[in-house]
């Protein structure tokens, strides 16, 4: 149940980030990157590098405190930051960008939570069948002794006296022949 709580809290995590900072009409979304960015002007596959005077995301009031909030730092804030270097300069829009490519179909934790729920499955499943298949037998015994008597499965009764193995489920319940079972000592409180 971890990896799926896991699965649930980033997920909880990449909406909150998106509300805040990638959606669209957001403080982040619109006022992060300059107007001559590279990667908001090109039309096609813009590239991942900013202009070194767009805001990167440890400049972002709202992702620190949400990254926080769900246990997660930014892990080298001065590499994030530099304004000399724009190949390593990032924004919320990138951090939601990458995000929203994690929980897509096809992606790597995608499938690894699968995996370790096929994994779990494949190590439950001998114990599931073996459970399933003695509740089966005990099913199967139950009807067999309410339907027919114990003797036509050559199973002794631990009743000793000699009508005991007469005795039919249907008789048991019948309530006009109480009286005549009421004689036999092992149905008597």
């Amino acid at each position: 149940y971890l990896t799926a709580t896991f699965y649930d809290l980033l997920k909880k995590l990449y909406d909150e980030c998106n509300s805040k900072c990638g959606a669209r009409g957001s403080n982040c979304h619109v006022k992060a990157c300059v107007k001559d960015c590279r990667t908001t002007s090109t039309t096609y596959q813009p590239p991942r590098y900013h202009d070194p005077k767009c805001k990167s995301i440890v400049q972002c009031n709202a992702t620190l405190p949400t990254l926080a909030k769900y246990g997660f730092v930014l892990g080298d804030p001065e590499r994030l930051n530099r304004d000399g270097q724009s190949h390593t300069k990032r924004t919320c829009r990138d951090f939601c960008d990458v995000f929203k490519e994690a929980f897509e179909e096809d992606s790597h934790l995608v499938k690894f939570f699968k995996t370790i729920d096929n994994f779990m499955f494949t190590i439950r499943a001998p114990f599931i069948w073996l459970n399933v298949a003695l509740w089966s037998l005990s099913l199967f015994y139950l009807i067999c002794v309410m339907v027919g008597r114990l003797d036509v499965l050559h199973i002794r009764s631990h009743l000793r006296i000699p009508s005991s193995h007469k005795i039919t489920a249907q008789s048991l319940l019948a309530a006009a022949q109480v009286g005549r079972l009421a004689k036999i000592s092992y149905l008597q409180p």
